[in-house]
């Protein structure tokens, strides 16, 4: 008799043991914080200039747009947060603020491109792969950006509409005092002396194929000089670009070269063993035209030349005896055009 009451008393005490349990789990879990108030965001999260910004974290990173629905619902008005999306004029027209498409507006677009330097791949998540819209008109870029390559075009973050080289630059600069903006558009449509460069961007960039081009948005501050061929005279001047003071030096293109009598048809057209360009150092913000003068590039005659004044005698299809360029296409070409 008392081994069953034994029994039944060691039971209770399980009972009473794993009710006691249950009750100290569930009285921790009611200590709780309310999840709906858990701050799930950093303070800074609502701060463009952050790097912590929600826009930033939302386009850059792991997150979506449901990942923002889970908790202020699938109208972004609160859902379980009770925190609308729309509140403190946030987003007055969700997702971009009031101004995002009027140029005019401190809430352009552009400002944010640039922020996010740039990544019209970002802008594909509710515009379509093809910047359509997906289907809705509202949401069309190419409403807009009506050219070839719609947004993806070169002039819509650099160049103008006569070619993609500054001004404008990517920070809206059209001044030839930033170092960005600079002698671009001399190099490009003056066209006084060759048409080489006209329309080129090659001569002292590697021209992306596409806009998602490895090395054309990249990690780097500025972009990158990578002189052609031409500009090097096929790799037998050192040219040089310097940034800090905005000069090139040693390019084909402004007398960074030199021709050996010993490779020479004409030998006889030698005073010395070379025969070189001035090889001058040219400055990238002066446009004003002292740098580009007849003769700035390589003597009249070129050092190491012969004695003459009349370079039409030998040169008749790209100059004529008044020193005026009568054939572009065979100047600054990087050949020596000669008696033919």
């Amino acid at each position: 008799m008392l081994s069953k009451t034994g029994d039944i008393m060691k039971k209770y005490t399980i009972l009473f043991l794993m009710i006691l349990s249950g009750f100290i789990v569930f009285n921790s879990c009611l200590d709780q914080a309310d999840p709906a108030k858990v701050e799930a965001h950093p303070d800074d999260w609502t701060i463009e200039s952050s790097q912590n910004f929600h826009g930033k974290v939302l386009l850059t990173e792991s997150m979506s747009m449901e990942s923002c629905q889970s908790c202020h619902g699938a109208d972004y008005m609160g859902g379980t947060s009770d925190i609308s999306c729309y509140n403190s004029a946030c987003h007055a027209i969700y997702p971009h603020p009031e101004g995002f498409a009027d140029p005019s507006s401190s809430n352009f677009h552009e400002g944010m491109m640039a922020m996010l330097n740039w990544d019209l791949e970002s802008c594909q998540t509710c515009h379509g792969a093809d910047y359509a819209g997906n289907g809705e008109s509202s949401k069309n870029c190419l409403s807009c950006h009506k050219g070839d390559n719609g947004p993806e075009a070169c002039n819509t973050c650099h160049g103008n509409d006569i070619n993609a080289a500054p001004p404008k630059d990517l920070m809206n600069h059209t001044s030839v005092e930033y170092v960005t903006v600079g002698a671009h558009q001399s190099h490009l449509v003056n066209g006084t002396w060759t048409t080489f460069q006209m329309g080129e961007c090659s001569s002292c960039h590697t021209t992306p194929s596409a806009f998602n081009s490895a090395g054309h948005i990249d990690d780097s501050p500025n972009a990158e000089i990578n002189f052609s061929a031409l500009a090097t005279f096929n790799g037998n001047s050192n040219a040089l670009w310097d940034r800090t003071n905005a000069t090139c030096s040693n390019t084909y293109c402004h007398g960074g070269f030199e021709l050996k009598k010993e490779e020479s048809t004409y030998p006889w057209a030698y005073t010395a063993d070379v025969m070189k360009g001035s090889f001058k150092k040219v400055y990238w913000k002066n446009t004003d035209g002292p740098q580009a003068f007849c003769g700035s590039c390589h003597g009249l005659p070129p050092e190491g030349h012969i004695n003459a004044t009349d370079c039409s005698g030998c040169h008749s299809r790209v100059v004529d005896k008044d020193f005026n360029i009568i054939n572009k296409y065979l100047h600054i070409n990087g050949k020596i055009d000669v008696f033919n």
